[in-house]
């Protein structure tokens, strides 16, 4: 065998597939094959069991032919003008309000519309987050969930 043959690695980002030469690359390169800006997006290699990875940008990874990688972007969002962050742009209103520091027993997760006013969430309602939304917590009154 010549000496500088090199061997094509298959790898998939996002589910679409790439093949590259280079068996060592940082996250960060990784990130901009598959077209993601390594600003807001974050590389995660999939692990055999399905277990997602987090590789920081600036981490060389050596490339296995068939390794599987996701990308994903945090969201940015306040709750009672507190700035938060999660991969998981869709989580029960009782999650969100754990994550603030607030028991669900006592308290209830409202979204500020754009247009004024507020939207309500259920402890077991699934609220789709977007960048830059705003919440609120409100104590439960009189006894009323």
């Amino acid at each position: 065998m010549a000496p500088n043959i090199t061997t094509s690695l298959q790898i998939s980002i996002d589910g679409k597939a790439f093949t590259t030469q280079d068996g060592d690359q940082e996250a960060a390169a990784l990130l901009r094959l598959a077209g993601r800006d390594p600003k807001i997006s974050d590389l995660f290699l999939v692990n055999k069991n399905g277990v997602e990875e987090k590789i920081r940008d600036g981490q060389i990874i050596n490339l296995k032919d068939g390794n599987r990688f996701v990308s994903r972007q945090r969201v940015r969002f306040t709750i009672d003008g507190e700035p938060q962050s999660s991969y998981d742009d869709d989580q029960t209103a009782a999650a969100l309000l754990r994550l603030a520091g607030v028991d669900p027993a006592g308290y209830d997760l409202a979204r500020i519309m754009a247009a004024g006013g507020t939207e309500t969430f259920r402890d077991e309602q699934i609220v789709k987050i977007t960048n830059g939304d705003e919440f609120v917590t409100a104590k439960h009154v009189g006894g009323v969930a």
